[in-house]
């Protein structure tokens, strides 16, 4: 899953040629259209990430190649698509890849759009993590790819608008330690059979209904008791204010701005994540979906063996014994 993420650039101003790494993205695929979703092989290759990096300057694309050194994807801000009303962006990179890139494909079936999360019954406390850059390890020659872990807060609700971004918009609360650097990163969420809480008391007090997964689930695996999805896109955090108070035996040590009462703004735990939803509505931009129909007309010629390379599979596949 490490290979699905990669790193924005955007030139340093201050020093002339350098770049400094801006945020995080992942690599997003729509379906192959010689081949059978099930396989989840991908054609159209996109990166995503928050808008606000690539409005900041982090439009250029680095991503890790198979010599164990990098290269770097030279674009500008105006090139990516950027939505309207969420914290998301992406451009297609599908004619900019080449076989020495070392890089993990999502097929657009990880997604955690509604239809996913009623027929999982994902919801609060359910495992998650975000891949993606740790400003301070960056990684010189390659990207360093970390994982922040932690668990669902709240799920999207239009009841319950989250304010982010400069917008008021439904969104995730992940609950999780983060760091600058891990905006745009892609969090996951995941249930193992022994994590599935959907599974604990089936009695009178929460009965299963009509719903099929609950139905037919058990503590051992006959269906899909596991799965890893895309829950969306990080894009903020919140903050708490915190009083700074001078430890009497040093307070003749410092001489800083900050004075002894002074309230600070510190990053907390709580994550905002754009919903996989809105990363889903984006991909279907208009001239995105035009470029897909070009490319559908021109069928091009493809490497299985390469499309074996970056598929990456998720949930209980039967004929490859997942």
């Amino acid at each position: 899953m490490q290979s699905t993420v990669v790193f924005l650039f955007g030139d340093n101003p201050q020093i002339d040629g350098a770049r400094e790494v801006l945020g995080s993205g992942v690599l997003i695929g729509t379906n192959h259209p010689c081949f059978d979703p099930q396989q989840q092989f991908t054609r159209d290759t996109y990166v995503v990430t928050a808008a606000h990096v690539v409005k900041s300057g982090g439009s250029i694309i680095r991503l890790n190649t198979k010599d164990g050194g990098s290269r770097y994807i030279e674009l500008d801000p105006a090139e990516w698509v950027i939505s309207e009303v969420d914290d998301v962006a992406v451009v297609d990179i599908t004619e900019m890849l080449n076989d020495d890139d070392e890089i993990v494909v999502i097929h657009d079936s990880w997604l955690a759009d509604k239809q996913i999360i009623d027929h999982y019954q994902i919801g609060m406390g359910e495992d998650g993590l975000a891949l993606g850059l740790f400003s301070n390890l960056p990684g010189t020659r390659r990207n360093v790819i970390t994982g922040r872990f932690g668990n669902v807060s709240l799920m999207a609700d239009t009841e319950a608008q989250i304010e982010y971004a400069g917008r008021l918009r439904p969104a995730h609360l992940f609950d999780m330690k983060s760091r600058p650097g891990l905006s745009g990163s892609p969090i996951f969420v995941y249930r193992t059979p022994s994590s599935d809480l959907r599974l604990v008391d089936q009695g009178p007090r929460h009965p299963t209904d009509d719903n099929e997964y609950l139905r037919t689930q058990t503590y051992w695996r006959h269906r899909e008791n596991t799965f890893v999805k895309l829950l969306g896109i990080h894009s903020a955090q919140y903050t708490d204010s915190v009083q700074v108070m001078r430890d009497r035996e040093l307070v003749h040590e410092v001489n800083g701005p900050i004075r002894d009462g002074d309230c600070l703004r510190i990053p907390n735990s709580m994550s905002v994540v754009v919903p996989a939803d809105s990363v889903k509505a984006l991909l279907s931009n208009r001239s995105l979906a035009a470029v897909r129909e070009k490319r559908d007309v021109d069928n091009e010629s493809y490497s299985e063996h390469v499309l074996m390379e970056r598929t990456i599979y998720s949930g209980w596949l039967f004929n490859r014994g997942y």
